[in-house]
């Protein structure tokens, strides 16, 4: 099963196991790694650094499995933001729509921005979020305060991003399968017109 299938069904299994123990309180605080976890680690989902990010982008799938339609992220004030990011050999982001003020937000649930890419039939369809903090020296050439996310998973840059600035980024693609990894940029099944 594709990482994105099984970060779904992960997802469908914590809030169904959480409202299942929310009549016995003191279990809600342990995770159900027994029941289905195990295998989204298993298939990409986890950094590979020794910490387990599953939990934590089950919370981001959940905050945001409703920005997979447009009209709702613009309603939450995500708003384009450019063409569609391709890079050649690398492959593509897709379009960007991002919530400035969630700029500089490193929680998980509030990423600040959403990825959108066209399908087969020309819809726009969530792809990826991804987080954006500005670098404080606003320098390329440092990255003393690069932030981390998901136990241990450092963000890129910094670069230099036409109207935000010097920044940090990082995505992840919990709406469609990267087969280079859930938190890689660039995604060579997503393609811009």
């Amino acid at each position: 099963m594709p990482p994105v299938q099984t970060l779904k069904a992960a997802c469908v299994l914590a809030l169904t196991t959480a409202l299942a123990l929310t009549a016995a309180p003191a279990l809600t605080a342990a995770p159900a790694h027994g029941a289905g976890h195990s295998t989204a680690i298993g298939t990409g989902i986890g950094t590979g650094h020794g910490h387990d990010s599953a939990p934590e982008l089950i919370q981001t799938y959940a905050a945001t499995r409703h920005y997979q339609h447009v009209k709702r992220a613009q309603r939450d004030g995500y708003l384009p933001a450019g063409p569609c990011a391709a890079r050649s050999g690398e492959g593509a982001m897709g379009y960007h729509y991002v919530n400035q003020r969630l700029i500089n937000s490193t929680d998980p649930v509030k990423p600040a921005a959403v990825v959108y890419h066209r399908d087969r039939h020309g819809k726009l369809r969530a792809g990826a979020v991804e987080w954006i903090v500005r670098d404080a020296d606003q320098n390329v050439e440092t990255d003393r305060d690069r932030p981390v996310m998901f136990g241990d998973r450092h963000f890129e840059g910094p670069e230099e991003i036409p109207g935000l600035g010097v920044v940090y980024t990082l995505h992840a693609w919990i709406f469609t399968d990267n087969p280079r990894g859930v938190f890689h940029p660039w995604n060579r099944r997503v393609q811009c017109p």
